[in-house]
């Protein structure tokens, strides 16, 4: 539950992912659009920073001066970051659970790759859900060995959306002991 005001109405999908949200840890929406889950996060104040990435610069623009109008009034403990450029080419360390949702398949494993590479051993959670070619996205997480070696299959949810199940699937690292 929120402490603060009411939390927007998620899709199904995005519910699903909110629910699987680390507390305590950042978050970080790619591809966040709208920025929903995010911002759902943010008002929660379960979450110590939410991320925003979206390569579309007027997308981020928008979230921002939306933020800043209506959210951030809200600021407890947290911090909000705005992150205009592709996922694959964030150069800043990402920690935390990592939301790839709501874009293709292609464009999750750029992401994952990049991200994957420069930030080894911070990721605890990676949430993702594709709009098309699951096969491959199968493929590409069977075969992407330092992720398939860092990363247990934990849980996947069939979401509807629109006439069709969504799978969600959730990655968590893999501790050495």
């Amino acid at each position: 539950m929120l402490r603060h005001g009411t939390m927007f109405k998620l899709s199904d999908r995005m519910q699903a992912a909110y629910d699987h949200l680390i507390p305590d840890e950042p978050v970080w929406d790619f591809c966040c659009d709208h920025g929903y889950l995010g911002l759902s996060a943010y008002r929660s104040g379960r979450f110590p920073e939410v991320h925003f990435v979206d390569q579309v610069p007027h997308i981020i623009e928008k979230l921002k001066t939306r933020f800043e109008q209506k959210h951030q009034k809200y600021e407890q403990h947290q911090r909000a970051f705005f992150w205009s450029q592709s996922g694959e080419s964030l150069t800043h360390q990402v920690s935390g659970t990592v939301v790839i949702i709501g874009v293709g398949t292609h464009t999750i494993t750029d992401i994952m790759r990049g991200i994957h590479e420069k930030n080894s051993g911070f990721i605890s959670r990676y949430i993702i859900s594709t709009h098309n070619y699951e096969d491959k996205l199968n493929v590409f997480l069977d075969e992407f060995l330092p992720f398939k070696t860092a990363y247990k299959f934990t849980k996947f949810c069939n979401v509807p959306e629109n006439g069709r199940l969504r799978k969600l699937l959730i990655f968590d690292k893999i501790c050495k002991i």
